[in-house]
């Protein structure tokens, strides 16, 4: 085999490694921000399947009904959008859903005065509400971790946190409920996961809660943001630049131009020639792999206009290649 085809097999599985590490690294394109009435906006990924208004109808009209049959009271609420996340066969894994309260008379300035002991109150009042409606489905609280007060975008929010048994199979679903007082634009944000599925899922719902924004509302630079175990953290100027996930959107960037850009000079020179490579030959290479390496990460998104993590990487792929060959050059003296 020559060293030609052998480098373009490499070329090749490289390429395949970097497109299926990037299906995991790449968010921007994945979310889509739907717009709901009342100002309200969201971002959800895209492979989520959004509820028709004859789905919603029935879910709603279900819990009604489960409702009024076990005698419990219910506030009076409009259920505009709801998206659920399905596996390869069909399980659902991921649920999210919007809520309208519009009697409610509570505004933003009422959320923003509110102390520990109102927050406390409202836990409690939701405990108690709460978990003998979601009986009425025969839903299995297992975990209550209460409810805190929170800012998103400039938004002050009531953040409460439990975990329930999956209706269907075994397992439990982490849910949170992000209540926003806004007197007739009212609304709670339901989001939940299968903790089986909690690698995956616990930062793209992360990513869906942290999106929320409200018409009239701008991020103001005291905002917090709900982190991965529910509690908030000061927003950040990498969280800014990279999004929630910037450590893993970082670590994965580093992967891929270090890792994957030092894979083919690693093997040709170790693996497969097992001996330095000749100078026009290794600036060849080189010069292959830094046109294939630009490409991919134009074609991927790459927003860098100078790629100098690439340019670096070329030189730390033919010092590779050229490895030891001073040594060698010495055996023939």
């Amino acid at each position: 085999m020559t060293l030609i085809i052998r480098i373009w097999i490499i070329a090749l599985a490289v390429a395949l490694i970097f497109f299926a590490v990037n299906e995991v690294a790449s968010a921007t394109d994945n979310f889509a921000r739907v717009k709901l009435p009342k100002g309200i906006s969201i971002e959800i990924p895209k492979n989520w399947v959004v509820l028709s208004g004859n789905q919603r109808i029935t879910l709603d009209s279900a819990v009604e009904s489960g409702l009024d049959l076990s005698g419990i009271e219910q506030e009076s609420s409009e259920l505009p959008f709801a998206a659920n996340y399905y596996d390869d066969k069909g399980n659902t894994l991921g649920i999210m859903n919007v809520r309208y309260y519009p009697q409610l008379e509570l505004t933003q300035a009422d959320a923003q005065s509110a102390n520990a002991q109102d927050v406390r109150e409202l836990d409690a009042a939701l405990k108690e509400n709460g978990i003998p409606s979601m009986k009425a489905f025969n839903m299995t609280v297992t975990s209550w971790a209460g409810t805190q007060k929170s800012v998103i975008n400039g938004i002050t929010v009531f953040l409460t946190e439990y975990q329930r048994k999956s209706l269907k199979g075994s397992g439990e679903f982490r849910v949170r409920l992000v209540r926003v007082l806004a007197a007739d634009k009212s609304f709670t944000v339901t989001v939940s996961y299968h903790k089986a599925a909690s690698f995956l899922l616990k930062p793209i719902t992360d990513r869906i809660i942290n999106s929320l924004s409200l018409e009239g509302i701008k991020k103001v630079g005291d905002t917090e943001s709900v982190s991965k175990n529910g509690t908030s953290q000061e927003g950040s100027v990498m969280a800014d630049l990279y999004g929630e996930q910037w450590g893993l959107v970082l670590f994965l960037s580093f992967l891929f131009t270090w890792g994957v850009g030092l894979a083919p000079p690693l093997l040709i020179r170790f693996a497969i020639m097992r001996r330095p490579i000749g100078k026009g030959w290794s600036l060849g290479v080189v010069a292959l792999f830094w046109v294939f390496n630009l490409v991919l990460f134009i074609a991927f998104g790459s927003q860098s206009k100078s790629h100098s993590a690439l340019a670096l990487v070329a030189f730390a792929s033919y010092a590779i290649l050229r490895k030891g060959a001073k040594k060698q050059v010495g055996l023939y003296k």
